[in-house]
């Protein structure tokens, strides 16, 4: 399943991966470029929430 979590500056933006490290990393990428914050992928990771993919839900249906 994947992986998800939203900007820690609330600019709206989400990331997604499919590991929580994967969230970590895009999510680290995202605050550095955008807001000029460094942060720590590996910390960031565990605000990652694991959900259900869309191909999953719609099949679920």
């Amino acid at each position: 399943m994947p992986f998800k979590s939203s900007c820690l500056s609330h600019c709206g933006t989400t990331v997604e991966g499919t590991s929580a490290q994967e969230v970590g990393v895009r999510l680290k990428e995202h605050m550095e470029e955008a807001h000029d914050i460094p942060v720590d992928p590996l910390e960031v990771s565990e605000f990652a929430i694991e959900c259900e993919s869309a191909e999953v839900a719609i099949q679920a249906r």
